[in-house]
């Protein structure tokens, strides 16, 4: 049977079931107890509600993104051919102008940092300061990445474990109530691999219970499998750590190749699911 919205509003409790064949089935019957039609609030429904966005921004220094003095890196050190750079730019100034205060908290991961060349540091400041990781705008974002290419050694493993866990304990320091509303959006700038999934998952579950949305932007064309499956649009993710399931769709993965020459679909793709 075919039922319609307008027929469930106009107060009929009880409907018919008709086959295929058109026939109604005397024997069967479609009933509704309560029925309730609720909006669904749009992102920009939000803010001009008077909810503070903020912005944080993670980027992979990992060493499956090659070396930055090859041609061939993802971050290689001419800046016009550096897709890191160009994703930073593309996807942080669609965020940016949702963020209240643009000071933008920049994180690092998969790097050894001075002095060290054989320790890979998980979560990192690009300014120094993992007590104030925050970078004036995306100008200060962009010379803050600039600055760390020139200065860390790529290593790894992948893990996002750690970052995600920073950024949970940053979401839930805001203590969020109807007078106070707050919201945190995570870039993460990624190659696609990854080495700590049950971590990961782990993170992204007691994230999805708090006023968070994640937003996995892949570079280059590896595979991307893992983000996928972080993305959770088919297989709800599990929590091994917290022994349930996420309470809501929070991580949106964008393979940013296919659309870094259309900033309108690309603007679209990196805002679909926030703040689901």
């Amino acid at each position: 049977m075919n039922l319609t919205l307008i027929q469930v509003q106009s107060g009929t409790k009880d409907f018919p079931i008709i086959d295929k064949k058109g026939k109604t089935d005397k024997s069967r019957e479609l009933s509704f107890t309560t029925f309730e039609l609720r909006k669904r609030h749009s992102f920009l429904d939000f803010i001009f509600g008077g909810c503070e966005i903020g912005l944080s921004i993670a980027i992979d220094f990992t060493l499956s993104n090659g070396e930055p003095s090859k041609p061939s890196s993802l971050h290689y050190l001419d800046m016009q051919k550096n897709e890191y750079l160009n994703a930073i730019r593309s996807v942080g100034n669609i965020l940016q102008y949702y963020d209240s205060d643009k000071m933008i908290p920049t994180l690092g991961f998969g790097a050894a940092i001075p002095p060290y060349t054989n320790k890979a540091d998980h979560c990192f400041a690009l300014n120094g300061d993992i007590f104030n990781p925050e970078c004036d705008g995306m100008e200060g974002v962009i010379a803050a990445y600039k600055n760390a290419i020139n200065r860390v050694h790529l290593y790894g493993p992948t893990h996002f474990g750690s970052l995600l866990e920073l950024v949970n304990d940053m979401t839930e320091s805001m203590k969020v109530t109807q007078t106070n509303q707050k919201y945190n959006i995570l870039l993460i700038i990624t190659d696609g691999v990854i080495n700590d999934m049950q971590a990961a998952i782990d993170q992204i579950v007691r994230g999805s219970r708090l006023p968070l949305s994640i937003i996995i932007v892949g570079v280059g064309n590896a595979d991307f499998s893992a983000m996928d499956q972080l993305d959770a649009d088919e297989v709800p993710l599990y929590s091994q750590k917290y022994r349930r399931h996420m309470d809501a769709d929070i991580v949106q993965f964008v393979p940013f190749r296919e659309f870094q020459h259309n900033p309108m679909l690309l603007a679209k793709e990196t805002l679909t699911e926030v703040p689901n």
